[in-house]
């Protein structure tokens, strides 16, 4: 699989038309051979592709990267590029534009005079956002760890136990399960603090009557997934109710809609019309969702103001909220892979309202 990326790659280099290209970012690095580990950066030079690193990762660069040249530097890893046959000659030289400071934009200018620097945009993230059966395998698998950590922590989520406790709980739910890790810092917000999108734990008590709003996901071989559920301490109030069915339904609605060739922005649509009508317009202010892979964000975006387009396999999350301040917050999160005839639910974890 790796090999097809580099190629693709390649293929990109001649569109942006540049000769070669750095790539930095440590997810692009492991998307495109493979390593898993850090202080590695990757440099396409067609018809080749080269890896560096340092000593440390010498052996685990022999095990993980099969498609690039490897390189074990000796002193900084750019320190090397000038060795590299046909580097050091004047050429159109690509950087991740959101991943290079100025600091070691300079230095590259040093090591490499005659070269002209460009600086390019979402190269690799274009190729990654179309999942391969391999990616999309691992995705599925963060999804199960996640859906399973969380049935198994609700018995925990009660009147007296912290939010952190919580997130806690869950964390150590999905590492026991397989996971690597969180992927993103574990949001539980109970009470009036749900109606906070991101309110990551605190030390807030849960009390009789709460709304819950959990978000998390995990990392599992590198890919992430990315889960919401609310849930309610005790009997939910009729507003309580109305409220989450709102959003119960626009989120479905949603996920129905998603399919290949449709635009982000018209998606978007379809679960915001719906909040809208309902009276809540003012209290859904994010986008509906975005994409995840090897980042937990992630193009596509799926807001009113995307211009992009759904493509098959792309995996997205569908997750409209309604946020009411001093009052509460729901909202449903799923992960969907966009196919031709529709979008495949992953997240296998009931989205009826739990009464705890």
């Amino acid at each position: 699989m790796t090999n097809d990326r580099i190629k693709k790659a390649f293929d990109l280099l001649r569109k942006n038309k540049i000769d070669c290209f750095i790539v930095t970012e440590n997810t692009h690095v492991r998307y495109l051979t493979g390593y898993s580990g850090s202080n590695g950066i990757v440099l396409l030079l067609p018809p080749k592709s080269y890896f560096l690193t340092d000593f440390r990762y010498s052996v685990q660069a022999q095990k993980e990267i099969k498609n690039s040249a490897i390189i074990i530097a000796e002193q900084t890893l750019i320190s090397e590029l000038p060795k590299i046959p046909g580097l050091s000659k004047k050429m159109r030289i690509g950087l991740e534009s959101e991943f290079v400071s100025m600091k070691l934009h300079e230095k590259l200018k040093d090591l490499l005079p005659k070269a002209v620097f460009r600086p390019i945009e979402g190269l690799v993230e274009s190729l990654a956002v179309v999942k391969d059966i391999d990616e999309l395998k691992k995705i599925k698998k963060a999804v199960r760890i996640s859906d399973k950590a969380f049935e198994d922590t609700l018995d925990k989520i009660k009147p007296g136990a912290r939010e952190k406790d919580i997130a806690l709980e869950l964390e150590y739910r999905m590492r026991s399960l397989g996971a690597d890790g969180a992927s993103f810092d574990i949001i539980v917000a109970s009470g009036q603090r749900s109606s906070m999108p991101h309110g990551r734990a605190s030390d807030k008590k849960l009390r009789k009557g709460d709304l819950v709003t959990l978000d998390f996901g995990c990392f599992y071989q590198g890919y992430t997934s990315d889960i919401t559920r609310t849930v309610v301490l005790g009997k939910a109030s009729q507003k309580q109710k109305s409220i989450y069915n709102i959003v119960l339904t626009a989120q479905k609605a949603a996920c129905k809609a998603v399919k290949s060739g449709l635009a982000c922005g018209r998606l978007d649509g379809v679960a915001r019309d719906i909040i809208m009508k309902a009276g809540y317009g003012d209290n859904f202010g994010h986008g509906l969702g975005h994409g995840i892979g090897m980042n937990v964000h992630e193009g596509p975006r799926l807001n009113s103001s995307s211009t992009e387009t759904l493509e098959t396999n792309m995996v997205v999350t569908i997750e409209p909220g309604i946020y009411i301040p001093n009052w509460g917050g729901v909202r449903i999160e799923d992960d969907v892979v966009v196919t031709a005839g529709g979008g495949q639910i992953l997240s296998k974890t009931s989205k009826e309202l739990i009464e705890l």
